[in-house]
């Protein structure tokens, strides 16, 4: 049973959604498993092609340096590690929601890949939230926007445009133009994928989550480390029209919540773009 009534209405009026990322989650499911076996991730791997495929490019890739070719998802999979194969997977299954690819749709990618590994990284340093958990929150959480892309692209480039001109909050103007903005429409369609709860009510409240603090502490820090991982994009310009190195991470509304450390924050920040780097690098081999 659905936690929010509305999401069926928003589900409806929003077209033709992505198909649920049902290999990516079937790899998640058996990467929980205390007794997975190398065979069984092997075999649900291979049911898809995308993904497959993408392994064994990047096993094979520079960045491993391997002395013999591998040809084997198994294999590969032994090369890259549990981790990596599982945000390949979720970053697949988040390319193979839009419906066209390009340079709106790859700075809407670039923008979730530098969130989830920003929300890894915080995650992991100042919270007790699971890094990996948070990479999946991080990657997904603006999937309203391609979803919003995907039915008209013509017009979320002018929603881009009037944002980006400080015309107006990209939130307002989605309103404006869609109806619904963005964490709506990511967290009705999470929802509907069945995604856990606590990633579909941060992407919901990312934007103003204070209310949470007291009624769900866990999407209150998820939410926390978004807001963070945001400005760590920001100061960057990843995702965004251009970077903004003036960025003040010691107001941010997430550092607050969290009462981060200034000194592990800054840390964290001048190794975040490099590491940004590597898992776009990675991706793109």
């Amino acid at each position: 049973m659905r936690n929010f009534t509305d999401f069926d209405t928003i589900v409806k009026n929003m077209g033709d959604l992505p198909p649920s990322p049902i290999v990516a989650q079937k790899i998640l499911d058996l990467l929980r498993d205390p007794d997975l076996r190398i065979k069984d991730l092997a075999n649900a791997v291979s049911l898809d092609p995308a993904i497959s495929a993408r392994l064994l490019r990047m096993a094979n890739s520079a960045f491993y340096d391997q002395q013999k070719q591998i040809n084997s998802v198994d294999r590969a999979i032994i090369v890259i590690g549990e981790d990596v194969l599982k945000n390949l997977a979720m970053e697949c299954s988040l390319r193979g929601a839009h419906k066209t690819y390009g340079l709106l749709e790859r700075r809407l990618w670039e923008g979730s890949i530098g969130s989830a590994v920003a929300c890894r990284m915080i995650a992991g340093r100042i919270t007790d939230i699971d890094p990996s958990e948070a990479y999946l929150c991080g990657l997904q959480h603006h999937i309203g926007k391609v979803v919003m892309v995907n039915r008209d692209k013509d017009l979320y480039k002018e929603v881009m445009r009037i944002a980006d001109s400080g015309l107006g909050s990209l939130r307002d103007v989605e309103r404006g133009l869609f109806a619904y903005s963005h964490e709506l429409v990511g967290a009705a369609l999470l929802d509907y994928w069945d995604y856990p709860k606590v990633i579909v009510k941060a992407t919901l409240h990312h934007h103003e989550f204070e209310s949470l603090r007291e009624k769900d502490p866990e999407a209150f820090t998820l939410c926390a480390v978004l807001a963070m991982a945001s400005d760590f994009c920001r100061f960057y310009g990843i995702g965004c029209a251009g970077s903004d190195d003036e960025t003040d991470l010691s107001m941010n509304r997430g550092t607050l919540a969290l009462e981060a450390n200034m000194m592990v924050v800054d840390e964290m920040l001048d190794k975040f773009y490099s590491e940004f780097v590597k898992e776009r690098t990675l991706f793109l081999s």
